[in-house]
């Protein structure tokens, strides 16, 4: 199989697209004579659910956020899980991708003005004998290439949009379990922290689990948060880690942004800010935590939960040492004041020292 390559900034925003599940943006290189190729698609992703033998469509709607007109044309290819994280891997169809046949997009090209949306229609003629799970990702690319004046090379970017199809014939097999659930750290000095939950799906059909997760601490209810709001899936017979982060806290470490963009570090990790709220004093976060997972998946007849617990902790070291000092300074302060009232009281007065004579 011929695995697609998309070019330059294309390709960051393909990921962006399949992977996040958010608004994709795809900047093309641009040369003196021809501006960036700069699409935004909507929405992402795509699911579908229908029959054998059924016909269905959607759109798909993009923008050129360019100055100038841009000719685009429309393509399909497969795509695949490609690690746990749920970066995309996109292939060319061959002849064994069956569903290359059943698409067809109106229009196939459009010269797209500039900051319009603009639909296309994706019709699927879904044939009696299909089954289970098909997983399509529909590109938009340049209608022509742009050649390099410097090298001659041809220069190509896309955006990709995926779309999940599931034919219903009653032989699917929901099946997912929590290969592990963890926190990025088992100490942290201030939040946020960062759970990591592995899924496995056993199943033939792909799973978009959700559930929330829950932090106690000494006992007490902390904080609830939402599980995979952006409906990202589990193919079958994949691992997926999908993440929670917890940021509800005093101080708390915040990504540092100059001119609008986070900055990153030498390792392109984005670098911190250690931002204090002091309306949020009172969620300063020390001691011992437990993180429960409760996740749920429908497994075609019921709501199926799955649990899983991890212990961290919390220890703002800084700020302890901070307060014990404050503590000892203090205590040093009341025991030399109380020693002197003590020296004071035993101290004879001088009538009693010359008393009798």
């Amino acid at each position: 199989m011929k695995r697609h390559i998309l070019g330059f900034a294309g390709l960051a925003g393909a990921v962006v697209t399949l992977v996040l599940f958010a608004p994709a943006q795809s900047a093309l290189a641009a040369t003196p004579s021809q501006p960036a190729f700069n699409i935004l698609t909507s929405p992402l992703p795509i699911k579908i659910s229908t029959s054998p033998g059924k016909t269905v469509t959607t759109e798909i709607r993009f923008k050129n956020l360019n100055d100038t007109p841009e000719a685009v044309k429309v393509g399909l290819l497969r795509f695949g899980a490609s690690g746990e994280e749920g970066a995309p891997d996109l292939f060319e169809i061959t002849p064994k991708d069956k569903f290359g046949s059943w698409v067809s997009f109106s229009p196939s090209e459009v010269v797209a003005q500039p900051n319009i949306w603009n639909t296309i229609t994706m019709t699927i003629m879904v044939p009696a004998n299909a089954d289970l799970g098909y997983y399509m990702a529909v590109t938009l690319s340049p209608a022509s290439s742009v050649t390099d004046p410097g090298n001659g090379a041809s220069l190509k970017g896309s955006a990709a949009t995926l779309v999940l199809l599931n034919v219903n014939t009653g032989n699917e097999k929901r099946s997912l379990n929590i290969v592990e659930f963890t926190s990025s750290k088992g100490l942290y000095e201030y939040l946020p922290t960062t759970f990591n939950v592995k899924l496995r799906n056993n199943g033939n059909i792909y799973i978009a689990p959700s559930g929330n997760l829950f932090i106690t601490h000494g006992g007490k209810q902390v904080a609830t948060l939402d599980f995979n709001q952006a409906g990202a899936s589990v193919l079958p017979g994949t691992n997926r880690t999908l993440k929670a982060d917890w940021h509800d806290g005093f101080p708390l470490y915040t990504n540092k942004i100059v001119d609008g963009k986070t900055i990153p570090d030498s390792h392109a990790v984005p670098q911190q800010d250690l931002k204090w709220d002091f309306s949020k004093v009172n969620k300063l976060r020390i001691g011992r935590y437990t993180a429960k997972i409760l996740v749920v998946y429908d497994d075609g007849k019921q709501d199926v939960p799955l649990e899983a617990t991890v212990n961290f902790w919390v220890l703002p070291w800084k700020i302890m040492l901070l307060l014990l000092l404050i503590v000892v300074i203090i205590g040093i302060g009341l025991f030399s004041f109380v020693r002197g009232l003590v020296q004071r009281a035993r101290r004879p007065s001088i009538g009693q020292r010359h008393g009798g004579h």
